[in-house]
């Protein structure tokens, strides 16, 4: 009888806890930089560079946000490919808030993070890239506004034309993992 009721209070906390993540989603306020979520029943609060409104402003081509999550958890290996001469204030911190957003749900996923940085020869980056356990994101300052597009099954270019767009575009495809996994979780 006593593992019955303790198996009744864990069904109970969990359905709780799903029904947390479905409502702090859908009534977040639009006008925040601050999204809660509960992964794994850790409760998460996810702080964005930008709002909740500027960031789901972004033009998403050729994906949506469950296409995102899909191609962020069926990789091992995510390769962030920018613009290395790329100042700061120019767009720079955008490169570092997304690697920094997606490391910290590492011990969750294992996913491995890397950049131009820690291969010793080129062969030894072509052949991570041309992996298909690897989802190669673009973070490039273009000439568009905020916009992820997918070329591939593994490539996303995540654009903006200023260090604003440029948060913009990286909220918005941090937001579609984060909220994701809380949902999967």
């Amino acid at each position: 009888m006593r593992k019955f009721i303790i198996l009744f209070l864990i069904f109970g906390v969990m359905v709780s806890l799903c029904m947390c993540i479905d409502s702090t989603w859908k009534h977040r306020p639009e006008n925040t930089y601050v999204v809660n979520l509960t992964i794994e029943g850790q409760p998460i609060q996810l702080v964005l560079r930008t709002t909740v409104r500027e960031a789901l402003s972004t033009e998403l081509i050729n994906t949506n946000d469950s296409d995102i999550v899909k191609s962020y958890l069926s990789h091992k290996i995510i390769y962030i490919e920018y613009n290395k001469s790329l100042p700061l204030e120019e767009g720079k911190l955008s490169v570092i808030d997304l690697s920094l957003k997606l490391g910290f749900l590492n011990p969750l996923y294992r996913h491995v993070i890397v950049d131009d940085s820690v291969f010793k020869n080129e062969s030894e980056k072509e052949k991570v890239i041309n992996s298909n356990i690897t989802l190669i994101l673009k973070v490039i300052r273009g000439n568009r506004s905020a916009t992820i597009e997918k070329v591939d099954n593994r490539t996303y270019i995540i654009e903006g034309n200023s260090l604003k767009e440029l948060d913009k575009a990286v909220s918005r495809f941090v937001l579609a993992i984060y909220k994701g996994v809380a949902e999967k979780s």
